[in-house]
């Protein structure tokens, strides 16, 4: 595959089996991607003893929020590797990828889904608008998103 100019080969094999992940890498001139259902950057920094890895996928839903997913972008930095965060689910996780994504120099891509979600676009009052690919730096306060309280009690139940 390596004639195909891919980008990126995303978790080649399980993303539990970061040896593996190693041996996939030394073995091809295609940057292996990982780290999207890591917890910790201890996790992340695992994947770097390791050489596993050329770009680093944090989901802040995941790995501990903004916080954590920025100790993940300083250790990108630091071991020249690209950061992607992978900003999937909700609104306010693809947001706190974003934010995490313009704070790091690292990251050069942003991973997420153009697919219909409504938790990602019916949940906000916001629009989240990506054109040609691009998406604009956040500029309001917070993650700079409001929560649609009708679309919220259209899923709340009463107790009774």
């Amino acid at each position: 595959m390596e004639d195909q100019n891919l980008y990126w080969f995303e978790e080649p094999i399980s993303p539990d089996n970061k040896r593996g992940t190693a041996e996939v890498r030394a073995t091809t001139s295609i940057p292996i991607a990982a780290g999207e259902s890591e917890f910790t950057r201890f996790d992340m920094r695992d994947l770097i003893d390791l050489r596993a890895v050329d770009v680093l996928q944090p989901d802040a839903a995941i790995i501990g929020g903004i916080t954590e997913a920025m100790r993940t972008a300083h250790l990108a930095s630091a071991y020249q590797l690209e950061l992607a965060p992978h900003c999937w689910g909700s609104a306010f996780s693809f947001m706190a990828g974003v934010n995490v994504a313009f704070a790091s120099p690292a990251a050069n891509v942003i991973e997420f889904s153009l697919g219909g979600n409504p938790m990602m676009y019916d949940l906000v009052q916001e629009q989240i608008i990506v054109k040609n690919g691009n998406v604009d730096a956040p500029t309001l306060p917070g993650l700079g998103l409001s929560l649609n309280w009708d679309f919220v009690k259209e899923f709340t139940m009463e107790k009774s």
